[in-house]
């Protein structure tokens, strides 16, 4: 068995690899978005510093959050925005 930290920059790696392979101009960018947002999500669910998750992957720490939101709740509906009545 790894020790914490070890698991957490394996993690960082993966979500840096992941990075890479999302901003590189190819056919296949639907697929690279989705291994970068799983390994954003691994690497949050690991217990990864946001703010290091989100610097491997070239994001912002609350595009890191969506992102891991995203993954582990996949079905989540977004709530539309609350109409106001206008007086």
């Amino acid at each position: 068995m790894r020790a914490a930290g070890a698991v957490t920059a394996e993690d960082i790696r993966a979500v840096q690899e992941a990075a890479m392979q999302s901003t590189a101009l190819d056919f296949e960018h639907e697929h690279s978005a989705t291994e970068l947002q799983t390994a954003v999500a691994r690497a949050v669910n690991h217990g990864a510093p946001i703010k290091d998750v989100a610097s491997a992957a070239h994001m912002t720490a609350l595009e890191v959050l969506d992102a891991a939101d995203h993954f582990t709740y996949p079905g989540a509906a977004v709530l539309p925005e609350a109409s106001v009545p206008v007086q």
